[in-house]
């Protein structure tokens, strides 16, 4: 090859990948390509971060125990992290199995090993993005900021400066490993919780409780405890 073409070559590559890599960093466009339920969910709404698989509720109503497994940090290409370093990564992923332990075993007992009517609860931590502290809360503490962050909590939507965890949630039957449930979200805190605004790490445990509480309630339902 001549050095032209040698050059044309090299440059062509380059433009291949810089046009895909945007598209493997979103899972606007695709559930996450490194997770193992990834060709079972279809997304709940068009350029959402929303995947969802679920099998009948019948199918729940025998599970009284459930496992809580550490929670991975994920670390496929359409990792999502933003600058956050590994070691916060992996105290982030800590801190989400402490909230999901404490909360759900109020209602489901955690088997020393897995038994008939045992669940497996798997999260992998998928990306983060980072709250401006100081930024976030001043715009909650005055009248006005508090006046937003209210019609944002009953309309639902994201705090200002505040940040985000997107994970997904994998349930296993604990002893044939079949799936039953898997769902990628982004939860961000509510914008009235104001010390979830002081930094990512406050962030991240308003996002870990909300979570682990919504996730004991939805166990519940499922299996009509």
């Amino acid at each position: 090859m001549t050095r032209p073409a040698c050059l044309l070559s090299i440059a062509c590559s380059a433009l291949f990948v810089t046009a895909v890599t945007p598209a493997v960093a979103q899972t606007r466009d695709h559930a996450p390509v490194a997770l193992q339920s990834k060709n079972k969910m279809t997304q709940d709404k068009a350029d959402s971060e929303s995947w969802t698989y679920v099998q009948p509720r019948s199918v729940f109503a025998r599970y009284r125990t459930v496992i809580v497994d550490p929670t991975v940090v994920y670390s496929g290409p359409d990792a999502q992290f933003e600058g956050i370093d590994y070691a916060d990564r992996t105290k982030f992923a800590a801190l989400i199995t402490d909230a999901l332990r404490a909360e759900i075993g109020k209602s489901f007992p955690a088997p020393a090993r897995p038994q008939a009517d045992t669940l497996r609860l798997r999260v992998t931590m998928l990306g983060a993005r980072k709250t401006k502290g100081g930024i976030a809360t001043a715009t909650r503490v005055t009248p006005m900021g508090f006046a937003t962050s209210a019609l944002k909590s009953v309309a639902g939507r994201t705090g200002s400066f505040t940040g985000s965890v997107l994970y997904a949630v994998e349930l296993y039957d604990a002893r044939t490993n079949e799936l039953l449930l898997a769902a990628v979200r982004r939860r961000t805190p509510d914008p009235l919780d104001i010390p979830a605004t002081i930094s990512t790490t406050d962030t991240v445990k308003a996002v870990a409780r909300e979570f682990a509480d919504s996730a004991r309630k939805r166990l519940e339902e499922l299996t009509g405890r």
